[in-house]
Order: structure tokens, then sequence, then C-alpha cells
């Protein structure tokens, strides 16, 4: 994921959820939050997919509504765990 963005742009985001052991799993449901200066701007679903080796993907379109600083939390249920990772952003002006 790149580190800036152009206000007005709308980008897909795509990240690929692993095992650190190596151990096959399922992302069962997920979700992600934009966030900007503490306040959460949009919301929605990822979608998941799982390719043939096993690996899963949550993909999202993601489109900031404003210029700033964000922070990007995806929350994933897996399995009986819930895991949250965060990634910041920052969306300009031309």
């Amino acid at each position: 994921m790149k580190k800036e963005y152009i206000l007005g742009e709308v980008f897909p985001v795509k990240f690929l959820v692993h095992s650190d052991k190596g151990e096959p799993f399922r992302v069962l449901s997920a979700s992600w939050e934009l966030i900007r200066y503490g306040e959460v701007e949009s919301t929605g679903d990822c979608k998941i997919t799982i390719d043939e080796q096993g690996n899963n993907f949550l993909d999202m379109d993601l489109e900031p509504k404003d210029t700033g600083r964000y922070t990007l939390l995806i929350t994933m249920k897996i399995g009986e765990y819930t895991r949250m990772k965060t990634v910041e952003f920052s969306v300009r002006d031309v």
C-alpha cells in the first residue's frame, strides 16, 4: 500500500493474511474502518478470497473524503480469535 494519495482518488487495497507459523487457517469475516484524526470517516466489509495455495486475501476500495493523515483499521475474525491491523497513510491536494 502506498503511503500517500491524492484527494479524489478511489483506490483498491489488498492484504495477504498469513500465519507466522505457516499453519493453515481461514479468515471467517473481516471489516475495515477509515479513521481521520480519531474520527471514523467510513466503514465497510472486506471481500475475502482464498487462492489455490490456501492464502487468504482481504480486498477493499477506499475513498478518503478529505486531506490529512488516515489510519486504516482492519478487524478480522479467525477461528475463535479477533485480530486487528492498522496501516497509516496520508491524503494531499493535487
